[in-house]
């Protein structure tokens, strides 16, 4: 792969189609709010089922924090199949 200085390009530098990046995929944020709405829950159930504390829950909800790593994922999962938080509720 060839290097490009940044300054020195006159022209637009064009890679070879096997040299280009794409996106795999993009970050997406689930949507707290309707999650809790769908499964009806108050914030203390949700955070029992993701097994997080009720203020860390509520912050979600209210969008002042965000889910990351391992509860990001699972709240995506429950998002798209709501039957998985029966399946959480259980352990």
């Amino acid at each position: 792969m060839q290097k490009v200085n940044y300054y020195a390009c006159q022209t637009p530098t064009r890679f070879r189609e096997s040299e280009r990046c794409s996106v795999t995929r993009l970050l997406t944020r689930p949507d707290i709010a309707r999650i809790k709405q769908v499964l009806n829950v108050n914030s203390e159930q949700l955070a029992d089922i993701f097994g997080v504390s009720p203020s860390l829950a509520s912050g979600w909800v209210n969008c002042t924090r965000k889910p990351i790593g391992p509860a990001r994922k699972l709240l995506l999962l429950v998002e798209q199949n709501p039957q998985i938080a029966e399946l959480l509720k259980a352990l």
